[in-house]
């Protein structure tokens, strides 16, 4: 009999968490559940993903028990400043979690120091032989879980993460041509589209797998330094493909093919160096080398053109070049990882300098918030007489509200039905069926039993909320120990505590902004625009200018908030509920996010313009042009900070006209004044790029009005529960 994949999973965390359990009895270890919930935290679907996620919660296991320690050696008579500090580090843990790597050792480190402080108290004794207990169980549950997954069915995640290679190779080739197609006016929109959001796809599945295959295939480990840079070199290819297609609307008026004489012949190459990665990254050696090509023009039909026709096409190529480096590098980089052959001469970017510290508004109210809601819990515990769970309102507190505001996409009242189900099934084994057994045989299959039920109902990765609250209660209303009693109020006792730290995070979810999506789009919206109008002046500054250092902080936190907010963006698009917006579609959402990343690009590409040199007859004679340009696009954010429907797209693209005709003839004067040699080749070429560059940001302004137009916005600012 063959058994499924969910099958073996549930079987291979079920047996863990008997042998587990089995184990801490045996060695008459007082709460042995904490070795259940760390067998339930850290089974995952491969091996390399489980034993990823079981060293963070050890090492976060062991961090949260010294600084439990810790604060209870300074405070242990303080109540005041001992809260004080435990919920200053829980929010520092919180905010932490908001970051891009080792989101769970935050976590596991925030919240085991809340247990600690919560179940030791004030005595220094019982606080280290509780944090020692913790630490041996937490390792415990590790060790069991991770030996039989290595020995029982073990899932390595190599194969998945090659065939995700694979995948992801294949998707940006495809998007590759389907945007060559564009560009030349053969392609399909709707297509391409769908081929783009394929490929983010795929990039976020390689993106988590190389992980864990780094953790259980030695293969990957050794070659990880390969791997990361060939993740970084995917990553901005896929950023480069979407910068080169939104700039199609500037070429329509333009016969590129003949302005680009081997446009065809570097296509072909391009598609010839995918057909290689694709098939080296299938084992198969090639003889063949990537042809050095360079973009040619056509010199005499590109002087011919109009100046913004000339600094589109400059644009377009500039990033058709940056595509032709970016996959010269990536042959290269699966050539040394397949070991096929000598390196191939790529000229490698410097390596980046380490980012300074930039704070992130929403990962500081994140930590806010959870710091407020242990604030509650412990307020509440010392002034509400009989609260139920007593100190361990805080010690649930603590991981849920963790979890919960790293994630305010999700409403509270969606964890209702899975906690109800779970204390449900919990309650029943609990007081039904284990008071009927009388030793380890009957006790270590009826663990089995639920934790196998548990794990095979809830297998799917969207189901993983269901999966971790039965597990989770079935440990905790259980109680498992070698001294077993039963009384039904410690049923009732946890079944009270989850109503009420929901409502502790309910009240909390409305400070001091409503949780609603729509609302909270529209501040992310105002914030967008006040951090490009703010950069948008800071292209006043000239190249040679050194900006202060409060001003170089500020200008760092805008570029920042530029970069990151269209993608807060559409993560909130996804739970907005059009049946409350009439007049809103999910079509018209969508519009509005990609808008916002288009005018994101741009205005990344207008900060990087804006650094290059200029020749001074250019600034001399274009000066108060531009300058009026600038101020005309930061009155434009200033009003669509303050009302992100304040634009409309026709006066935007009529104002832009004018402004282009107007540059067209003074451009032009301009270069009758140049005599020969007065530019070089590359003060032409650092003045079109800059020239494209602010009409592209004017252009993607007009793109967003239109869609900000269609959707009508009475709805989203009236005020209703959420």
């Amino acid at each position: 009999m063959i058994l499924s994949t969910k099958t073996k999973e549930s079987i291979k965390t079920a047996l863990a968490m008997t042998v587990a359990y089995g184990i801490a009895l045996q060695m008459d270890w007082d709460k042995p559940y904490w070795a259940g919930f760390a067998v339930a935290f850290v089974s995952l679907a491969t091996i390399g993903q489980s034993l990823n996620k079981a060293a963070l919660r050890m090492l976060g296991t062991l961090l949260g028990m010294v600084v439990a320690l810790t604060f209870i050696a300074l405070f242990a008579q303080d109540r005041w400043p001992f809260i004080l500090f435990l919920s200053t580090w829980v929010g520092l843990c919180t905010y932490m979690m908001g970051g891009a790597k080792h989101q769970y050792f935050w976590h596991v480190g925030g919240f085991v120091c809340v247990i600690i402080c919560m179940d030791a108290g004030a005595d220094s004794v019982n606080a280290f032989e509780t944090a020692i207990l913790r630490a041996q169980e937490t390792g415990l549950g590790i060790l069991v879980y991770s030996l039989v997954a290595i020995f029982l069915w073990p899932s390595s995640s190599r194969a998945d993460f090659e065939a995700a290679v694979a995948k992801l190779a294949l998707a940006q080739h495809r998007l590759c041509q389907a945007y060559f197609a564009l560009m030349n006016g053969k392609g399909n929109a709707k297509e391409a589209q769908s081929l783009h959001a394929q490929a983010i796809q795929d990039q976020a599945q390689f993106n988590q797998l190389l992980g864990a295959a780094e953790g259980d295939s030695y293969e990957v480990r050794e070659l990880r330094g390969a791997w990361q840079r060939y993740q970084g070199q995917v990553t901005q290819l896929g950023e480069t493909l979407e910068r080169w297609r939104e700039g199609f609307t500037e070429l329509q008026a333009l016969n590129v093919e003949h302005l680009l004489p081997n446009l065809a012949a570097f296509g072909d190459e391009l598609n010839r160096r995918f057909i290689l990665i694709e098939s080296m990254l299938a084992n198969h050696s090639s003889e063949q080398q990537p042809a050095a090509i360079e973009l040619a023009l056509n010199v005499e039909a590109v002087r011919a053109l109009p100046h913004f026709h000339k600094a589109a096409l400059a644009v377009s190529r500039k990033r058709l070049q940056h595509i032709e480096a970016l996959t010269r590098s990536l042959l290269d980089s699966v050539s040394n990882i397949k070991g096929f052959g000598q390196s191939i001469a790529v000229s490698e970017a410097a390596a980046p300098k380490p980012a300074s510290f930039v704070p992130d508004p929403d990962r500081i109210m994140a930590a806010a918030r959870v710091m407020l809601i242990l604030w509650i819990a412990w307020l509440t515990v010392i002034y509400v007489n009989g609260i139920p769970g007593g100190t361990g309102l805080v010690s649930m507190a603590a991981p849920i509200g963790m979890a919960l505001v790293n994630m305010p996409q999700v409403a509270v009242w969606q964890l209702f039905k899975p906690v109800t189900t779970s204390v449900l099934f919990a309650g029943v084994l609990y007081i039904f069926v284990m008071p009927q057994l009388w030793s380890f045989t009957g006790l270590g299959l009826l663990i089995f039993a639920a934790t196998f039920t548990i794990c095979y109902l809830y297998a799917a990765p969207q189901q993983m909320l269901g999966r971790v609250f039965g597990l989770a209660m079935f440990v905790t209303i259980a109680g498992i120990s070698n001294e077993q009693t039963y009384n039904f109020l410690s049923v009732a006792t946890t079944a009270l505590m989850f109503p009420i730290v929901f409502l502790i995070i309910a009240v909390t979810n409305y400070i001091p902004f409503s949780p609603r999506p729509e609302r909270a789009i529209l501040r992310l919206l105002g914030r967008f625009f006040r951090s490009s109008e703010y950069l948008m002046s800071t292209t006043r500054w000239d190249p040679g200018y050194s900006p202060t250092h409060l001003e170089q902080g500020k200008k760092a936190f805008h570029t920042r908030e530029l970069a990151t907010l269209p993608q807060k963006l559409g993560s909130w698009a996804s739970h907005i509920d059009t049946k409350t917006l009439p007049g809103t579609t999910p079509q018209q959402i969508q519009s509005l996010v990609t808008s916002l990343q288009a005018l994101s690009y741009r205005m990344q590409e207008l900060l990087a313009a804006r650094g290059g040199s200029q020749a001074q007859l250019l600034v001399q004679e274009l000066l108060a042009d531009f300058r009026d340009w600038r101020l005309q696009v930061q009155e434009n954010f200033l009003h669509l900070s303050e009302d992100p429907a304040a634009g409309e797209r026709e006066a935007f693209h009529a104002r832009l006209a004018e402004k282009m005709k107007h540059l067209e003839e003074r451009i032009r004067n301009t270069m009758k004044k140049a005599s020969n040699g007065q530019l070089s080749d590359r003060d032409e070429e650092n003045f079109y790029r800059l020239l494209g560059a602010y009409r592209g940001v004017s252009e993607a302004l007009v793109d967003y009005a239109g869609s900000a137009g269609d959707i009508d916005w009475i709805g989203w600012r009236e005020e209703r529960f959420a």
